[in-house]
Formats: C-alpha cells, sequence, structure tokens
C-alpha cells in the first residue's frame, strides 16, 4: 500500500476549499480607494493554494510513490487528541462572543494545553493567561482591532 491515494484525496479537498474560498472572495470588494480590499488578499491566497493543490495532485498522481508508514493510523489516544481540538474549536465558535476574547481564547488555550500537553496544570495557566490576554491587549491597544469583550467587558 501506498501514500498515492492519501495524497490525492488531501490535494482535492485542499483544490474544492480553494475554490470555495475564491468564490467567497469575488463577492468581498477587491479595490478599495484607500488599496486592497477585503477580497485581494483572500483571492490571490486561494489561488496560491489552488496551485499548490494541483501540485500535490500531480505529484501524488504521476510522481514516484513512498510506502505507506506502518502507523499511518493513529492509535485511541491520537483520535482523541484530534477530538479534544475540534471540541475547543466548536467551543470557540460558540463561546466568543458571549465569554468575549480574552476568556474564550484562556480557556481553549488552557484546556488544549492540558489535553494535548505534558505540562503541569500551574504551567498550563501561567501560559495560557499571557497568550489570551496578551494576544487581546496587541490586537486591542497597538493593532487598533476590536475584539469581542464578552459580559465582563474584555
Amino acid at each position: 500500500m501506498t501514500m498515492r491515494r492519501p495524497y490525492q484525496i488531501i490535494g482535492i479537498l485542499f483544490l474544492l476549499l480553494a475554490a470555495f474560498i475564491a468564490v467567497e472572495a469575488l463577492s468581498l470588494r477587491y479595490y478599495t480607494p484607500l488599496g486592497p480590499g477585503p477580497g485581494f488578499f483572500s483571492f490571490w491566497l486561494a489561488l496560491i493554494l489552488a496551485g499548490l493543490a494541483v501540485i500535490v495532485v500531480v505529484q501524488a498522481t504521476f510522481g514516484r510513490t513512498e510506502p505507506m508508514p506502518d502507523h499511518f493510523f493513529t492509535d485511541r489516544t491520537g483520535y482523541l487528541r484530534i477530538g479534544a481540538v475540534v471540541l475547543a474549536l466548536v467551543a470557540t465558535i460558540y463561546l466568543l462572543e458571549p465569554l468575549g476574547f480574552s476568556l474564550t481564547m484562556f480557556g481553549v488555550c488552557a484546556f488544549l494545553l492540558y489535553a494535548l500537553g505534558r505540562q503541569a496544570v500551574v504551567v498550563s495557566l501561567v501560559i495560557s493567561l499571557a497568550c489570551s490576554f496578551g494576544a487581546y491587549y496587541v490586537f486591542d491597544h497597538w493593532l487598533k482591532v476590536p475584539l469581542p469583550r464578552g459580559v465582563l467587558g474584555f
């Protein structure tokens, strides 16, 4: 068994994603009086992604194949880690507006560091605190990007 089919599937999925992003980018303004609009970068990034996806599919189809590794499919722990990441993403979607950026990112970072990492709980909490509130400070004060504030106001 070789890695040809998995590479082809991933390449096609990324090509479909690139097409979706390009179509959505065309519905945004490409250029504004101040310069490139919101559709400019997303459209060109979608084209780059599409080009890379085509390269992956072509190489997988016509290139030399490599054997599939013995442990290509993960064990139960790997699937639980994947589930933890998906759960964190879904929680972020639903909690970002009500709790605000800082609290949501603190919770997500703490959860992911605890679930995926091997750090002590205190270390995970300190890193989560620094990342979430530090990122909020950088975006809110330095870059002037409004982020959701939530019920506590930060």
